[in-house]
Formats: C-alpha cells, sequence, structure tokens
C-alpha cells in the first residue's frame, strides 16, 4: 500500500509493518533528532483529540512526512497508555476513528473492502453487512440506523458507501480502544512526555471537577420523573427493556455517579447479579466500551416509550433534556 495512504491509517497492519522494517529502537524514536518532527505530531495527535475530538490532518508533502505521520501514531498511543484514564483512551480511539472515517468516505470500494477484512467486519463484494457486525458497530442508537429500519435480507443489510464508512468508523474505534487498554507503556514514555502526561491529567481532573460543582451531590431526590420510574421499575423487578437501562446509567454516570454507587441502586432488584449489571455499567459507562455515553433527549425518551406523561410537572414541560431538568432541580433545593 502507498505510504501516503498508509500516513492517512497509521492503525493498519501495512503502517506497522512499515515501523517494524525501519527496525528503530524505542530509544531513538524518544531522543533521536531525526524523530523530532514524528515526536511533535504525536503530541498535536493527542491534544487534537482532547481539545477538539477528532485528530487533524497533518501535511503530507513528502515520503519523509509521510514516515513521521506514520511514526508519530504509536508515539501518541504511549502518551494516552501513560495517561492511564479510561475516558482518554475512550475519547483519542474516537478522535482516531472520525479521522478515518473523513478519509474513507473519499476511498474507493475495494479500499473499504479491505479495511473492513483487516477489521473482521463481514462485508461481501456488493458491500452487504452481516447483521451480527452491524449490531456490533453501527450507530442505532439514531433512529435512522435501527435494525427495522435497514434493508435485511437473509442475515445481511445493504449499504452505501458512505455508511459502510460509518461503521468501520465505530469498528475502528473499538480496535483502537481494546488496544490501547492492553497497552503497557515503557516507562520512559512518561520520563520524555512528563509534561504531557502531567498536563492532560490536569484537564481531565479540572474537567471532572466542574462537572460535578455544576452537576452538585449526586442525589436520587433530583431526578426526574422518568428516572425515577426507570430506577423503581428496576428495583421492584420489573421488565425494563435494555434502552431504559442504558437511559438509566447513562444518566446517573452523566450526574456523577461511579459504578459502586449505581451497583447500589440496583442491588434492590430481585433478580440482581452483580458482576452481570457491573459489567453492563462499565459497557454504558465507557470502562469497557470506550464511549462514554451521553444521556439519550426527551425527545427519545418519549419515542422509546420511557416518558411518565401523567407524571410531567412544570420543570418537564420547559426542558428538552433529563440533564437540564437535575440542573434545574439542584438550584431550587439550594
Amino acid at each position: 500500500m502507498d505510504i501516503y495512504v498508509l500516513a492517512r491509517y497509521p492503525f493498519l497492519s501495512e503502517a506497522k509493518e512499515v515501523v517494524r522494517r525501519e527496525n528503530v529502537r524505542t530509544e531513538e524514536i524518544l531522543h533521536d533528532p531525526i524523530y523530532e518532527r514524528a515526536r511533535d505530531i504525536g503530541r498535536q495527535r493527542v491534544t487534537d483529540a482532547l481539545e477538539e475530538g477528532v485528530v487533524g490532518g497533518y501535511p503530507v508533502a513528502s515520503e519523509t512526512d509521510a514516515l513521521m505521520n506514520i511514526f508519530s501514531y504509536p508515539i501518541a498511543r504511549m502518551i494516552v497508555a501513560s495517561v492511564g484514564h479510561p475516558y482518554f483512551r475512550g475519547r483519542y480511539a474516537l478522535a482516531e476513528a472520525k479521522r478515518a472515517y473523513e478519509f474513507l468516505q473519499g476511498e474507493s470500494r475495494d479500499f473499504l473492502l479491505q479495511v473492513a477484512r483487516e477489521l473482521e467486519v463481514a462485508v461481501d463484494d456488493d458491500l452487504r453487512l452481516h447483521f451480527a457486525d452491524y449490531l456490533r458497530h453501527a450507530p442505532t442508537r439514531s433512529q435512522r440506523w435501527k435494525l427495522v429500519n435497514m434493508p435485511l435480507s437473509q442475515g445481511w443489510l445493504s449499504l452505501d458507501h458512505r455508511e459502510l464508512a460509518r461503521v468501520l468508523q465505530n469498528a475502528i474505534q473499538h480496535r483502537l480502544f481494546e488496544e490501547l487498554r492492553d497497552m503497557r507503556p515503557p516507562s520512559e514514555i512518561s520520563n520524555v512526555f512528563r509534561e504531557e502526561v502531567t498536563a492532560i491529567r490536569n484537564t481531565l481532573q479540572q474537567r471532572e471537577m466542574r462537572e460535578k460543582a455544576e452537576m452538585g451531590e449526586a442525589s436520587v431526590a433530583k431526578l426526574p420523573p422518568c428516572m425515577r420510574m426507570l430506577l423503581a421499575a428496576i428495583q421492584t423487578g420489573a421488565n425494563v427493556p435494555h434502552v431504559g437501562r442504558f437511559t438509566l446509567v447513562s444518566f446517573l454516570n452523566a450526574i456523577g455517579m461511579d459504578t459502586e454507587e449505581i451497583l447500589g441502586l440496583f442491588a434492590a432488584s430481585p433478580d440482581f447479579d452483580r458482576e452481570r449489571t457491573r459489567y453492563q455499567i462499565e459497557h454504558i459507562t465507557g470502562k469497557v466500551s470506550g464511549t462514554d455515553y451521553t444521556p439519550p433527549s426527551c425527545a427519545s425518551i418519549k419515542t422509546w416509550g420511557l416518558c411518565p406523561t401523567d407524571k410531567m410537572d412544570a420543570i418537564c414541560r420547559r426542558v428538552n433534556h433529563p440533564l437540564s431538568y437535575y440542573r434545574i432541580k439542584g438550584r431550587r433545593r439550594k
């Protein structure tokens, strides 16, 4: 594959093979002036992921530029792994996947199929995706992507070029997050990039503190009617659909509850299974999946039949998101 193409997709196995063929020791990558440009781009990849949510398009005017872009990717990964924060691992994986999606939309069909094969996503030559991989990687939280709205025939779904690129974005994100979670960067990384690692940790800590200050101390008393209904249903052993559990857990996570606190609320359920529930919570909150999901809006909650319209109060009628209800309720209580 062309080195300029690999510079756009440094996570592909061929790009990793380029790095291996260069036979460069880690010490050289971290200290040799030849790789200073790669280190700078690696720092920028990480900064862009944190601040912009997508890595930038870095100049590739020559083969040397392309090579430096390819080397910048493992450097950025080592920095992210050194930060050691699950949320940031997920954010970085998503930032790389978003940039790949922008490029994939302009690639040939054969190239998309090649990427799909490497990611072990089952796609045939007619861009038909197997439903199992569709459920695994498609953004099905969006109404348009619901399985019932897609053309399904004998277990395969027909996608257009852009739709397949979007599915591959999620597959890339998942692959990169899994790799980052298992990474054990050399200790020298923390020394060479101490300033960057410390700055990112401080930024993440400050964001968490601001979010907690904005939300106030997590309190069940401030929950909107829909969340109180879902929580009561779970605690009494009622059959709550997956989308209802997702809605409640993502909301409780957003108001600052940790896994143990959410587990404590679920523990009252007659059929409570601690380990199974823990896995579900950690998947929704990003500790397993790498994606820290935002709670759905009031419109989505109503569409899913989770809004107790007979229990709506004055605040409900003013807001379009349950988090807005929670904030208003918190100010009133103060």
